[in-house]
């Protein structure tokens, strides 16, 4: 397994519910498994897919999520 194939898994386990994928072009990506968020959801703030320049942005913008998720649950 390649570093960035390590990085992915490390990163996808981390963040169950989430593909994760490094582009060509450099940039870190990650979408939402299962259910597609409606209308309404995407007005909460949260989102489909996520993008960063690297990894720990990518990280920062998927807590952020996760943060959303559970305010919106309670």
């Amino acid at each position: 397994m390649s570093g960035w194939d390590e990085q992915v898994a490390q990163l996808q386990a981390q963040f169950p519910g989430w593909h994760i994928w490094r582009s060509n072009a450099g940039r870190w990506w990650a979408t939402r498994t299962g259910a597609v968020l409606r209308r309404a959801d995407l007005a909460t703030g949260r989102v489909m897919t996520v993008d960063a320049d690297d990894e720990r942005t990518l990280r920062e913008h998927l807590h952020g999520q996760i943060t959303i998720d559970r305010e919106l649950r309670n």
